[in-house]
């Protein structure tokens, strides 16, 4: 990364703990320098500490790489100073710092749960199942203290099935259209839908009274000729 402000560039290269690769990055920056016309002293900040080592040491450098940094700075400092800084890495630099907590958190061991049997993973669903199903049903007018409330009672079972579709609301006549439930006209009045709120309305009848005397609400029914409906 080249830094232009004066009194001259300061230029830093990408982390290279090898030494080689961090010879090869100075290296190219010098030939960088070279391009510039208007700097002054010149400032190489590394994080390889291999490197400036490796270049401070330079009556024992014989490869070529090194060879050619030595003659290009050379060159440079003839008329300029030349500076060769080691910095340690992520130090104050955003980038750096993000890269290193991730790769860091990566690291850590993870938390990780013995898998289940398949036995193990049944039992857990049934028993969400079972807590599902013992919630009774959320019918506002549908008082019974458990399913089949009316098969005590002492009718035969069509009067059972009829009483049990009239308090659910499930009619025989009953279909859909759109989503919305549909109800043929009411046999006994012939202006309105047979809808079970429009039946007790229509035989003056309360929902209590299905509830505390069935068997005379289902003869209502059968005298006014809604059986069928139901």
């Amino acid at each position: 990364m080249c830094n232009a402000e004066q009194p001259g560039p300061h230029l830093q290269h990408d982390k290279a703990p090898p030494t080689r690769k961090g010879n090869w990055c100075i290296a190219e920056l010098t030939y960088a320098i070279l391009n510039e016309n208007n700097y002054g002293a010149v400032w190489i900040l590394s994080d390889s500490r291999s490197s400036i080592q490796h270049l401070k040491d330079w009556s024992n450098v014989g490869d070529r790489t090194g060879i050619s940094i030595l003659k290009l700075l050379r060159h440079i400092g003839v008329d300029h100073e030349v500076h060769l800084q080691w910095i340690p890495s992520h130090v104050d630099i955003y980038g750096n710092e993000v890269s290193d907590d991730l790769a860091k958190g990566t690291a850590e061991p993870l938390c990780s749960a013995p898998s289940l049997t398949f036995d193990e993973i049944y039992s857990i669903r049934k028993n969400k199942d079972l807590k599902t199903w013992r919630v009774p049903p959320s019918h506002d007018w549908y008082k019974r203290s458990s399913p089949g409330g009316s098969i005590g009672l002492a009718c035969d079972r069509a009067d059972q099935t009829a009483l049990s579709r009239f308090v659910s609301g499930h009619l025989r006549s009953c279909s859909f259209s759109h989503g919305n439930k549909v109800f043929p006209v009411c046999a006994k009045c012939g202006v309105a839908s047979a809808s079970p709120e429009h039946i007790l309305s229509c035989l003056r009848l309360s929902r209590e009274t299905f509830e505390t005397d069935p068997l005379l609400s289902l003869d209502f029914l059968r005298v006014s000729g809604l059986m069928d409906g139901v």
